[in-house]
């Protein structure tokens, strides 16, 4: 085998367009002159109808939209994780201040705080014992009413009636 039989085997010539002759078929069509150019561009221009034309535009033009508000949603997601992200660190900074500040607070007013703040500032004293006094009930409670000699308006109007049919 040769150098110059090595492409024999392929037939590049499949891959080249060929010029179609149109043949006319009867007397009339031979004296019809054929614009082969003409021709073939009418055999590589799909017909295209419009109604399908329409129905493509139509689809992708809804493709198109559904596909804005995905990443438009996505976007929106995003954007609202992002805030409650933030938001949820701001609660973890506050809870720790409120923390830090009932901290604080429970040392200024606490109860040795106060005590000592008693017995410095104010003089003050725990009570002993000789200081209590108790106070005994023994000889039992007793409730007075108070002024019962008045009565109100319907007692008044119900002894007017048995005065009235009491006596009768």
């Amino acid at each position: 085998m040769t150098f110059s039989d090595r492409n024999a085997a392929y037939d590049l010539s499949l891959f080249e367009e060929e010029e179609e002759v149109v043949q006319p078929k009867s007397e009339s069509q031979r004296s019809i002159v054929y614009d082969i150019d003409k021709e073939r561009r009418k055999r590589r221009l799909p017909n295209v109808d419009p109604l399908t034309a329409l129905l493509a535009f139509a689809a992708t033009v809804l493709t198109v939209i559904a596909l804005v508000a995905i990443i438009h949603g996505q976007a929106q997601l995003t954007e609202l994780n992002q805030q409650i992200s933030d938001a949820q660190t701001e609660l973890t900074e506050l809870q720790s201040y409120y923390t830090q500040m009932e901290m604080k607070v429970e040392n200024k007013l606490g109860p040795s705080v106060i005590e000592e703040y008693a017995k410095n500032e104010l003089g003050m004293n725990k009570t002993q014992s000789f200081q209590k006094e108790f106070i005994s009930l023994s000889e039992g409670d007793s409730a007075y009413i108070a002024n019962s000699g008045k009565k109100n308006f319907f007692e008044s109007v119900l002894d007017h009636l048995d005065s009235i049919w009491g006596k009768e």
